[in-house]
């Protein structure tokens, strides 16, 4: 071994091992720009080349901890307590129950949880295994970061509550899932993966973000997202793909898409479906209001007859979260961010944006609290009426919730700390009335799940 490490080598050979190090580096470089633009010209080749070179980011995800899943700035809540805090004293409205998605920093795990109103309390807890929600899933889209599917990194997304006690979940581009009470997986759709917001519509059926993987668009790249209205039967079936980029190509809005020298392989982002539940002035029950962030657009698309009824892009900038009010009013989380080139940043605080379709107006009711409260989401947000006139305010990224009572005052904050310090994403929370609250404890409580 000692003449083998020490042995002399010709010049000639050491020249010839640094060119072909050389073309090799280059060849590789080569291989990984091919996979990472989707034009996978060398097929196999250009995959492995691109595996291999995010060998150490993954290793980095691994060893260190996940501050994706931390607020950006601890600057806002310095001085204010963990947890539920009520600066005007005990909250006495509105009733009901939270259905609480946060990232438990404590737990270094996703948690949901009942919280009943005004008191705040945890009434139940859900902490669903990853590995249970994803056993026997065999197909990873190429838009998923599986390197999140792991028990310490995985999401659950807007949960939405099933009669059972059970719950249907997912985290951003991921599988979709239904959990009986006790977390046990009923049922898993793993053909396509689903993201952002999980809504119900009038018939029962859910309206979900999905993503295309056979692209139906012509002249686009692999990784071009093509988002898509998707409709999910309650047991697992998957009904309609609509894709929102061929919508718009086909109602003229091809210059929001392709302009030239503009190409975004995630041109539309949608981040939102409601589905309207009742006719009025405005809209027909089966109506879908589809929030599209990355054109800053609301549009009100009519599935049944292919029609889009209103767009309107605008004055919301890099907007999350439409909802229906009234029969004549919508809301719109504006997250009032942009980028100039040099990242992210706000002129100004978030804030929650009122349209009426009666005038045309556009208010902003909330805007003294939000600025006294410095609510800058970088990205998600979300806005929920509350009875009797209370707002509920989600800070996704920022990491806390607002409760605002109706004259705008702030009557409760969550932050969602750690024992360590750090301040840990929330996972979009929703609001039950007392009804449906009760009943969801009464099914977890007769599940019966130690058994």
């Amino acid at each position: 071994m000692e003449k083998f490490l020490f042995a002399k080598l010709e010049m000639w050979v050491v020249v010839l091992l640094a060119l072909l190090g050389v073309v090799g580096t280059v060849g590789f470089g080569a291989l990984v720009l091919d996979s990472e633009r989707g034009q996978r010209h060398y097929g196999l080749a250009s995959d492995i080349a691109h595996n291999i070179a995010q060998v150490p980011d993954t290793a980095k995800k691994l060893l260190k901890p996940n501050r994706d899943l931390m607020a950006y700035s601890n600057a806002p809540f310095r001085g204010k307590p963990t947890g539920w805090s009520f600066p005007s004293g005990p909250m006495r409205a509105p009733d009901g129950y939270l259905l609480l998605s946060r990232y438990d920093g404590n737990a270094h795990r996703h948690a949901i949880e009942l919280v009943s109103m005004p008191d705040m309390k945890v009434r139940h807890r859900w902490t669903l295994e990853t590995a249970a929600l994803l056993k026997g899933v065999t197909h990873i889209s190429p838009f998923s970061d599986s390197d999140n599917w792991t028990a310490s990194r995985f999401r659950q997304i807007h949960p939405i509550p099933v009669e059972d006690g059970g719950l249907i979940v997912k985290d951003h581009y991921s599988p979709l899932t239904r959990v009986d009470a006790c977390g046990k997986a009923l049922w898993t759709i793993q053909s396509q993966i689903f993201h952002h917001s999980t809504e119900a519509a009038a018939d029962g059926t859910l309206w979900i973000p999905g993503l295309a993987e056979r692209h139906s668009l012509e002249r686009i790249k692999d990784s071009f997202r093509e988002d898509m209205l998707t409709q999910v039967s309650p047991d697992g079936r998957i009904l309609r793909n609509i894709s929102v980029p061929q919508i718009l190509l086909r109602h003229g809005y091809q210059n929001w898409l392709f302009a030239n020298d503009m190409y975004n392989d995630d041109p539309t982002h949608l981040n939102d479906i409601q589905p309207v539940l009742a006719d009025g002035p405005y809209w027909k029950k089966g109506d879908l209001f589809v929030s599209l962030r990355n054109i800053s657009s609301i549009m009100l698309y009519r599935p049944s007859t292919d029609q889009i009824v209103w767009m309107k892009r605008g004055p919301w900038l890099s907007q999350h979260d439409v909802d229906i009010l009234d029969d004549h009013r919508i809301s719109v989380y504006d997250n009032n961010v942009q980028d100039r080139g040099g990242g992210l940043f706000f002129d100004g605080s978030s804030q929650i944006m009122i349209y009426d379709f009666a005038t045309g107006a556009v208010t902003q009711p909330l805007k003294r609290a939000m600025d006294a409260a410095r609510i800058r989401t970088a990205t998600a947000g979300l806005y929920t009426a509350l009875p009797g006139g209370a707002s509920l305010i989600e800070d996704v990224t920022g990491a806390r919730m607002l409760i605002v009572d109706a004259g705008g005052k702030l009557v409760a904050e969550y932050v969602n700390r750690a024992e360590d310090g750090e301040i840990y994403h929330l996972g979009w929370t929703r609001y039950m009335d007392r009804a449906r609250g009760d009943a969801m404890l009464r099914a977890v409580g007769k599940a019966k799940c130690n058994a």
